[in-house]
């Protein structure tokens, strides 16, 4: 009988070994974010499953890792079948990859290569001809590291000689570089950050029905003012009415898609809502969950966002989470730390 305990066992401790090579899997990263910071690119290349990780990782950095920004340059050079099978049928299977990086490569760039045995004779030549260009090499390989040990500026040789488990530590390297570059690379945003009900629309307690919505006096100026000032706007809100029963999440929903849809309307652009349903819950305010997971999607300038509530518990969590302008609508609050205005019309960004 297959032991998939054991399967889960080798796994566990090969990552737990991975830690390692924390330091040269930093320095790969960076030389990454430097090429792209140059307006250089990264290539990736490799076979069979290490072309799929190719691919893999390519679509990471030009689609989106984690957070949404503008696409990083980036290219598989296992993707292109015409240029595989001319190449191929032309010089020969050896020279799939060196030929592409004679065409496409330059100076400054990087390129990748992947091989579980580190001894793949395609990448090998790719490898030799980008360090005649000018192009930093990196290495995924196994334990033992190969001919790819001796010839890449950096080489990553995870702690395995067993090609899934390889393949496995490579995906997952792979992760962790994008997620630095994507990091480093990616323009910080300021955002406005606005409790719902009190805030955006009038709240009649536990607020669902779309027929009620009403903006409060002042809300959509705050906006135009803050899209002017280059502000994304995001919406932050407890919506624990759908665990005590009140209303479905499913009207919840119903009632921001309208919202955004008001605000549209009126030239204005909600870049998400966030919403917590629960009444215990690290996102529900005042706790900062909602606020930090905004951050770490759109690579939010916490320090120079501004939070709007008109609870305390709103203040709070915005400050939490780092935000250093935080303005409630209210008469009676007292704890807050945040700035207490009489009204919308009281706030300039």
């Amino acid at each position: 009988m297959y032991n998939i305990d054991k399967d889960f066992e080798t796994i566990s401790s090969n990552f737990q070994k991975i830690k390692q090579l924390s330091p040269v899997i930093e320095k790969a990263a960076r030389v990454c974010v430097e090429a792209i910071k140059h307006g250089n690119k990264i290539m990736f290349c490799g076979n069979g499953g290490s072309a799929a990780d190719s691919q893999h990782l390519a679509a990471e950095l030009v689609g989106r890792y984690k957070i949404n920004r503008p696409a990083i340059n980036s290219v598989a050079l296992t993707t292109d079948t015409s240029i595989l099978t001319a190449v191929g049928n032309d010089f020969g299977y050896d020279t799939i990859f060196e030929r592409q990086v004679e065409g496409i490569g330059k100076k400054g760039d990087v390129l990748v290569g992947l091989s579980t045995s580190g001894n793949s004779r395609n990448v090998l030549m790719a490898m030799d001809k980008a360090k005649s260009i000018g192009i930093t090499t990196i290495a995924f390989t196994g334990e033992k590291g190969g001919k790819m040990k001796e010839q890449a500026d950096f080489t990553i040789n995870v702690p395995s000689d067993t090609t899934n488990h390889i393949q496995e530590m490579h995906i997952a390297v792979g992760h962790i570089i994008c997620g630095i570059i994507e990091k480093e690379c990616s323009p910080k945003i300021k955002a406005l950050f606005l409790d719902r009900d009190g805030t955006i629309n009038v709240d009649y307690d536990y607020t669902f029905e779309i027929e009620k919505f009403a903006f409060i006096d002042g809300i959509l100026d705050l906006c135009r003012q803050a899209q002017k000032k280059d502000f994304k706007i995001f919406v932050i809100t407890n919506q624990s009415g759908v665990e005590r029963g009140y209303y479905t999440l499913e009207q919840m929903n119903a009632f921001n898609e309208h919202m955004k849809n008001e605000f549209k309307k009126q030239g204005i652009e909600i870049t998400d809502v966030y919403c917590c349903p629960y009444l215990e819950h690290e996102d529900r305010k005042p706790l900062p969950g909602m606020f930090l997971k905004a951050k770490d999607r759109y690579n939010i300038d916490m320090e120079n966002s501004v939070a709007v509530g008109d609870k305390e518990r709103d203040s709070e969590a915005a400050l939490a989470a780092g935000v250093k302008r935080t303005f409630l609508l209210s008469k009676t609050a007292k704890k807050s730390q945040g700035t207490i205005v009489s009204g919308l019309d009281d706030i300039v960004l």
